[in-house]
């Protein structure tokens, strides 16, 4: 059947020949105000630089801290377009967040300080993701926000590499980081802007059919990933092959197939070959696998396990459990490295069932969006984070959301894409069938 131009439609026809409602569905305005646009993508590009102070200005003032009370600002000023109902997912999240409040109620006192800036961290990433679901909801500007964050990766990648003043940090073994942020964040950071400038490579707008085009950003992805590996965080690694590969799967019988194939081919490649050259990130890989060993997370594995199992409803308490953990790992204080251990020590069964639920809806999301214009780009972003979340615990950090709201906004966009357009052929099926039988009527008659 030949594709009806539906713009030209609406502009060459009668106001009688297509219904109201049909009209209504193709030039109704569908786009956020500028501003909110405008501030969200500052919010996006600061992301990799949160930790990074301004100068004298107390450590409150971060760049992101300060992108983010822009935007919120902003929000205020078109609470109609910005705080509309939100996804099922944020009400588990809210739930999450509830237990959390509840359960730091009779906390020690020393404790208090540290608990309140938790909450308050946690009700911003919710608002944030909030609101971020919804305006991403529009396929153009969640490109935008994708290529932010990616240009934003890629030049604090280049500062770390250089050794740039306030970009980069050096490590023990002759391991990078960013700035102010430790190496299991900065290699989360490092291959989510990979993904991003891949994914971007692998576009289906007309602009980036240019296999050109498609070349540069999988060149410009180079710099984000050896960063990564100067990190030499194992876990970041692997969670990031494990998300790359999914970009071949699915391409079977699809156009683009064979630059799905090789663009994962020369990243996986590219992986191997910085970490089999670097002789201090080769010998971690050879340590893990000639002798298990783990950087202590076997021990603290063990220890979580013990202490889930002394208290699997209510769990620990927040900030409490940290303080439990270190001493039965043999630290002082220890974070259990990975997500699921966390919120289970935190606050048990009752606590980290609502998350988790909220987790699966965001999959759900981003598998559901697999068949929109952003293909399988959710699925790796999320797939990256879920792997990586086994050996670090992301919930504060700002990416982790930026993947949520990613996922369930394409998820969202796509189910609302496909009702729009069902309602538009019903509609239309409905009004000409209807003009046939008057038509039919008057001739009989």
């Amino acid at each position: 059947m030949q594709q009806i131009d539906t713009r030209l439609l609406v502009e060459t026809t009668r106001s009688s020949t297509l219904p109201k409602k049909v009209i209504y569905l193709l030039v109704r305005a569908r786009t956020s105000p500028k501003i909110v646009r405008w501030t969200f993508l500052l919010f996006v590009f600061t992301i990799p630089f949160e930790t990074i102070n301004l100068g004298d200005i107390p450590g409150a003032a971060s760049l992101s801290r300060l992108a983010g009370l822009l935007f919120f600002s902003t929000c205020l000023l078109y609470p109609k377009v910005c705080f509309r109902r939100p996804l099922p997912a944020l009400w588990w999240f809210a739930g999450y967040a509830a237990v959390l409040g509840l359960s730091g109620v009779f906390l020690p006192e020393r404790f208090v300080n540290d608990f309140i800036v938790q909450c308050l961290t946690i009700t911003q990433l919710l608002v944030l993701c909030w609101i971020g679901s919804t305006l991403l909801q529009e396929e153009k500007f969640t490109r935008h926000t994708l290529l932010a964050f990616s240009m934003a990766t890629l030049l604090a990648a280049t500062g770390m590499l250089l050794g740039l003043p306030g970009f980069a940090q050096a490590m023990k073994g002759g391991r990078l980081t960013v700035e102010g942020l430790n190496a299991d964040g900065a290699t989360l950071l490092m291959a989510l802007g990979a993904h991003a400038l891949i994914g971007l490579g692998f576009g289906t707008e007309q602009r980036l059919r240019n296999i050109w085009m498609r070349v540069t950003f999988l060149a410009m992805a180079l710099v984000p990933l050896t960063a990564m590996v100067y990190t030499g965080t194992r876990g970041g690694i692997i969670a990031f092959l494990a998300g790359v590969v999914l970009y071949v799967l699915p391409y079977c019988g699809s156009k683009r197939k064979m630059a799905a194939v090789v663009g994962a081919t020369i990243a996986v490649v590219c992986v191997v070959y910085l970490v089999v050259n670097n002789q201090d990130i080769w010998s971690r890989f050879e340590k893990s696998y000639n002798t298990g060993d783990s950087s202590g997370r076997d021990r603290i594995y063990a220890a979580s396990i013990e202490m889930i199992s002394e208290k699997p409803l209510l769990g620990w308490r927040p900030i409490v459990f940290i303080d439990q953990l270190g001493p039965r790992a043999g630290w002082r204080k220890q974070d259990p490295h990975n997500l699921v251990f966390y919120l289970l020590l935190e606050g048990g069964l009752l606590g980290a069932t609502p998350f988790l639920i909220g987790l699966g809806l965001c999959m759900r999301a981003a598998w559901t969006a697999r068949v929109g214009s952003l293909g399988l780009f959710p699925l790796v972003l999320f797939s990256t984070m879920l792997v990586n979340s086994m050996t670090i615990t992301p919930l504060h950090l700002k990416a982790l959301w930026l993947v949520f709201i990613v996922s369930l906004a394409s998820g969202a966009s796509t189910v609302k894409q496909y009702r729009r357009k069902n309602l538009m052929i019903r509609t239309i099926r409905k009004h000409f069938q209807k003009r046939s039988i008057t038509h039919t009527t008057e001739i009989g008659i």
